[in-house]
């Protein structure tokens, strides 16, 4: 069953930094004599490629794959484009992408023949779903006379590979992409591009149709096979099992019991979708921990990796023309008393915690911890978390949690000084070497975002309202001078001691 986040997020918004470049004017077509509007267009070449027919696609509730407008793309251009490898429409035929189609070929070719199907059985499949597909892309397209290939191979590339991924890790060094760890991560990087995608639900279609293989196909664990081969020679009225394919998590298996005989053993599916293990497999390093048990059906894999990023439980998002854009820094906020703290656990989440507090309860004596999310900064985090915003922008509008999060983290980074206090409290764990480089990172990710709503409103007055108060700038400051250590604040409270004794003893000698 398909879950949805919010009925409302359905249907995208249009945002104001929607780029006109790439989201097509409204044009009115005349269709029997009636006049409709249409804000995305197919135009389909004829083989003379001398004239278009332009057909109209009236369902933007179905848009769930956007070209990046160009004023977000001119941030940072390489973050959106595929560098290896062409998925779906946008980007096929690019000549810098050519070197991978062969490759995507032979793996084509390679499901073909792992479930018997043949050729004209793709396109034809393709092809009777070729309007609902291209109603998922929003914008215009071209379409050649070889667009059913271009899906057919694009998506029987993706099963492939995803059960190659799934089978023994022994059977990879035989395996093109699989076999390089560096070249897996390029193509799971590419795969994440928000322009770079296919509608999950075809991908779903597919397998359903075509990765279930007849029971004849079907080949069970190397142990069990063996004693079914084993029984097979002397008993030929086994039961017959009607087995999913093993790549895919089966339903059943056999099992040899103690009496020498086969028995089925029925094994319950952990989800109804079976490629959604698959692809969970392959984005695991994404999951954090997350599971697919829940029922959520992903449009595509950039809103999979979303789902496990976001955080797990709702929050309330509150709209402001105004929002709050003058956040203090991280290196600001500790010299008024907050503590920074880790979330390992978490999912791109920031929370407060005033639980730090004097015994006397005395205000002027108050820390306020703020908790984060740990941010894991690697070569390809600014390429996933741009095009995770990117698709927040046009699907998430009301929901923009990755948004939210960096937003706040942008407003406590301002130099290199705020990064050093961020990874020296663990809220930022930096793999690029550079203190430097992750503040530049930090302060470009938001560009061109929208941020009229955010679910940490709260957050951002009550921070600003620590800081402003005057006791806890001061007694932050007396705590850190003073009493930073043991043996600081040994070193204090002995000089506190001997001041008070010079004091009396000078009193004393005065009296007499």
């Amino acid at each position: 069953m398909v879950v949805d986040e919010n009925a409302d997020d359905k249907s995208p918004k249009h945002n104001p930094n929607h780029d006109a470049e790439h989201t097509p004017p409204l044009k009115c077509l005349s269709l029997g004599g009636r006049r409709t509007k249409t804000t995305s267009q197919i135009t389909e070449k004829t083989e003379n490629e001398e004239e278009c027919q332009v057909r109209v696609l009236d369902k933007p509730d179905k848009w769930c794959i956007y070209r990046v407008p160009s004023k977000l793309r001119k941030v940072n251009e390489a973050a959106y484009t595929p560098q290896l490898l062409s998925i779906g429409p946008f980007h096929h035929g690019k000549p810098e992408l050519k070197d991978m189609e062969t490759h995507k070929k032979i793996y084509y070719e390679n499901f073909l023949a792992r479930f018997k199907k043949s050729d004209d059985e793709l396109k034809q499949f393709i092809k009777t779903r070729q309007e609902n597909i291209l109603r998922c892309y929003a914008g215009t397209i071209e379409l050649n006379k070889d667009f059913e290939e271009i899906i057919a191979v694009d998506a029987c590339f993706i099963i492939e590979l995803f059960l190659m991924n799934f089978n023994d890790p022994k059977n990879h060094e035989n395996d093109y992409i699989l076999r390089s760890p560096w070249l897996r991560k390029a193509v799971e990087q590419d795969l994440i591009l928000f322009e770079n995608q296919l509608p999950y639900s075809l991908l779903q279609e597919l397998y359903q149709n075509f990765a279930v293989p007849p029971s004849s196909n079907f080949q069970p664990r190397k142990e069990v096979q063996e004693q079914a081969d084993r029984q097979s020679s002397t008993n030929h009225d086994l039961p017959h099992c009607s087995p999913c394919c093993r790549h895919c998590l089966p339903c059943c298996w056999w099992i040899p019991s103690k009496d020498h005989s086969i028995e089925i053993v029925q094994v319950e599916p952990d989800n109804d979708d079976p490629l959604l293990k698959l692809t969970y497999e392959f984005f695991k390093d994404y999951s954090r921990g997350k599971s697919v048990k829940n029922g959520v059906r992903p449009k595509h894999f950039t809103d999979l990796v979303r789902h496990f990023l976001r955080p797990d439980k709702e929050m309330v998002f509150k709209h402001s023309s105004t929002p709050i854009k003058n956040i203090y820094a991280a290196r600001k906020l500790k010299a008024s008393g907050v503590k920074f703290r880790p979330l390992k656990d978490g999912h791109f989440i920031i929370e407060k915690d005033e639980a730090t507090k004097c015994k006397l309860n005395l205000a002027c004596f108050r820390n306020m911890d703020l908790k984060l999310t740990q941010f894991c900064v690697k070569d390809e985090t600014e390429c996933v978390i741009r095009n995770i915003m990117a698709l927040e922008q046009f699907l998430y509008p009301n929901k923009p949690y990755i948004c939210n999060y960096f937003l706040l983290m942008d407003q406590l980074v301002d130099i290199v000084e705020d990064v050093d206090l961020l990874v020296e409290n663990k809220v930022i764990l930096n793999m690029l070497g550079s203190n430097e480089a992750v503040a530049k990172l930090v302060n470009r990710l938001c560009e061109q975002i929208m941020d009229d709503k955010s679910c940490y409103f709260d957050i951002c007055e009550q921070l600003n309202k620590h800081h402003e108060n005057f006791w806890n700038l001061h007694v932050a400051t007396l705590k850190r001078v003073y009493f930073k250590d043991l043996w600081t604040g040994s070193s204090t409270v002995v000089g506190v001691f001997v001041l008070l004794f010079s004091i009396i003893g000078t009193i004393k000698s005065l009296m007499s």
